[in-house]
């Protein structure tokens, strides 16, 4: 599964740079980095950034007019938790567009469960951690 999402993302990692991303990782991985209850609702679109800098940025968010003024309210913990996946201030500010979104699409979809053997390996890989939290963390990840 690796091997092909390094695949996918040598190749949109040019368009999506087009459109001021970072990486194609932003869009790939919406959903863990802001968490489901956002990203059911809202989609990103572009960043901008001051001239000549990777940092500070502005992200704008595609979202539905109900559920607007929920993300200009949450504003600090969206932002709170796009820095913390990439370990830097990437964004300051976020701009919000009303529009439908693709990801309420995405939301409705059901994910599969996973086979005995899959879980088995998953629970074999964080077994030597202590940190409890931690591992289920990680096995939720996995799953």
């Amino acid at each position: 599964m690796k091997i092909l999402k390094n695949a996918i993302s040598k190749l949109t990692d040019p368009i999506y740079q087009r459109q001021g991303f970072i990486r194609s990782t932003i869009i790939l991985e919406w959903k863990l980095i802001v968490g489901n209850q956002f990203a059911q609702f809202c989609q990103p679109e572009k960043i901008t950034f001051p001239l000549e800098k990777r940092t500070g940025g502005r992200l704008i968010l595609k979202t539905t007019s109900s559920f607007a003024p929920e993300l200009q309210f949450q504003e600090p913990i969206i932002i709170d938790r796009i820095n913390k996946y990439f370990g830097y201030r990437a964004v300051d500010k976020l701009i919000i567009r009303h529009g439908m979104t693709t990801t309420n699409n995405l939301a409705k979809r059901k994910d599969r469960p996973l086979s005995d053997e899959i879980r088995s390996h998953l629970k074999e890989s964080v077994e030597g951690i202590s940190n409890q939290d931690l591992q289920q963390a990680l096995m939720n990840l996995g799953a």
